[in-house]
Protein backbone atom coordinates (compact mmCIF):
# COMPACT_ATOMS: atom_id res chain seq x y z
CA UNK A 1 0.00 0.00 0.00
CA UNK A 2 1.39 3.36 -1.07
CA UNK A 3 1.67 5.93 1.76
CA UNK A 4 -0.53 9.01 1.46
CA UNK A 5 1.28 12.26 0.68
CA UNK A 6 1.39 14.72 3.59
CA UNK A 7 -1.25 17.42 3.79
CA UNK A 8 -0.20 20.77 2.33
CA UNK A 9 -0.57 22.48 5.70
CA UNK A 10 1.94 20.01 7.20
CA UNK A 11 4.38 20.62 4.35
CA UNK A 12 3.95 24.37 4.90
CA UNK A 13 4.74 24.06 8.63
CA UNK A 14 8.02 22.28 7.80
CA UNK A 15 8.91 24.80 5.10
CA UNK A 16 8.31 27.74 7.45
CA UNK A 17 10.39 26.02 10.16
CA UNK A 18 13.37 25.51 7.84
CA UNK A 19 13.27 29.14 6.70
CA UNK A 20 13.16 30.33 10.31
CA UNK A 21 16.16 28.16 11.28
CA UNK A 22 18.38 30.39 9.12
CA UNK A 23 16.84 33.62 10.39
CA UNK A 24 14.21 34.30 7.75
CA UNK A 25 11.03 36.18 8.55
CA UNK A 26 8.01 34.42 7.03
CA UNK A 27 4.55 35.80 6.43
CA UNK A 28 1.79 33.32 5.71
CA UNK A 29 -0.94 34.41 3.33
CA UNK A 30 -2.80 31.09 3.47
CA UNK A 31 -6.50 31.63 3.89
CA UNK A 32 -7.74 28.12 4.48
CA UNK A 33 -9.79 28.41 1.28
CA UNK A 34 -11.78 25.24 0.58
CA UNK A 35 -13.49 25.07 -2.81
CA UNK A 36 -17.03 23.82 -2.33
CA UNK A 37 -16.68 23.86 1.45
CA UNK A 38 -18.56 25.94 4.01
CA UNK A 39 -16.19 28.88 3.46
CA UNK A 40 -16.19 28.60 -0.32
CA UNK A 41 -15.18 31.85 -2.05
CA UNK A 42 -14.98 33.80 1.22
CA UNK A 43 -11.41 35.02 0.74
CA UNK A 44 -10.88 38.55 -0.56
CA UNK A 45 -7.25 37.81 -1.38
CA UNK A 46 -6.27 37.98 -5.04
CA UNK A 47 -6.35 34.57 -6.71
CA UNK A 48 -2.91 33.12 -7.33
CA UNK A 49 -1.14 34.91 -4.48
CA UNK A 50 1.42 32.45 -3.00
CA UNK A 51 1.22 30.96 0.47
CA UNK A 52 4.37 32.54 1.90
CA UNK A 53 6.35 35.77 1.64
CA UNK A 54 9.90 35.19 2.88
CA UNK A 55 12.63 37.67 3.89
CA UNK A 56 16.04 36.16 4.63
CA UNK A 57 18.98 37.86 6.32
CA UNK A 58 21.52 39.47 3.96
CA UNK A 59 24.40 37.07 3.25
CA UNK A 60 27.80 38.14 1.95
CA UNK A 61 26.39 41.15 0.12
CA UNK A 62 23.61 39.18 -1.59
CA UNK A 63 20.57 41.43 -1.40
CA UNK A 64 17.84 39.55 -3.28
CA UNK A 65 16.75 37.44 -0.38
CA UNK A 66 13.07 38.27 -0.53
CA UNK A 67 10.82 35.89 -2.41
CA UNK A 68 7.44 34.21 -2.66
CA UNK A 69 6.90 30.52 -1.94
CA UNK A 70 3.88 28.61 -3.25
CA UNK A 71 3.74 25.50 -1.08
CA UNK A 72 2.71 22.26 -2.73
CA UNK A 73 2.65 18.76 -1.31
CA UNK A 74 4.13 15.98 -3.45
CA UNK A 75 1.98 15.68 -6.56
CA UNK A 76 0.26 19.03 -5.93
CA UNK A 77 -0.55 21.21 -8.95
CA UNK A 78 -0.68 24.96 -9.44
CA UNK A 79 -3.89 26.69 -10.40
CA UNK A 80 -3.83 28.80 -13.58
CA UNK A 81 -3.77 31.93 -11.39
CA UNK A 82 -0.74 30.62 -9.47
CA UNK A 83 1.07 29.91 -12.75
CA UNK A 84 0.31 33.46 -13.91
CA UNK A 85 1.72 34.89 -10.66
CA UNK A 86 4.88 32.78 -11.03
CA UNK A 87 5.42 33.96 -14.61
CA UNK A 88 4.84 37.58 -13.58
CA UNK A 89 7.50 37.21 -10.86
CA UNK A 90 10.00 35.54 -13.18
CA UNK A 91 9.59 38.22 -15.86
CA UNK A 92 10.31 40.92 -13.28
CA UNK A 93 13.22 39.22 -11.53
CA UNK A 94 11.25 38.54 -8.35
CA UNK A 95 12.13 35.35 -6.50
CA UNK A 96 9.59 32.55 -6.57
CA UNK A 97 9.79 29.04 -5.13
CA UNK A 98 7.29 26.31 -5.99
CA UNK A 99 7.08 23.10 -3.98
CA UNK A 100 7.84 21.76 -0.53
CA UNK A 101 10.89 21.00 1.58
CA UNK A 102 13.30 19.98 -1.20
CA UNK A 103 12.62 23.23 -3.05
CA UNK A 104 12.93 25.32 0.13
CA UNK A 105 16.28 23.69 0.96
CA UNK A 106 17.49 24.24 -2.61
CA UNK A 107 16.46 27.91 -2.51
CA UNK A 108 18.35 28.44 0.75
CA UNK A 109 21.43 26.67 -0.63
CA UNK A 110 21.31 28.88 -3.75
CA UNK A 111 21.37 31.92 -1.44
CA UNK A 112 24.40 30.68 0.46
CA UNK A 113 22.77 29.23 3.54
CA UNK A 114 24.51 25.89 3.16
CA UNK A 115 23.03 22.49 2.60
CA UNK A 116 20.23 21.53 4.95
CA UNK A 117 18.55 18.15 5.12
CA UNK A 118 14.78 18.17 4.39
Amino acid sequence: MKPKPPLERDVQRRVVAVYRTVGCIVWSLSQGYRPGGPRHATTRQSKGLPDLYVMCPVRDGIRRLVFWHEVKRPGGKQTPEQMHFQIACELRGIGYVLGGMPEAVEALADMGFGVLKP
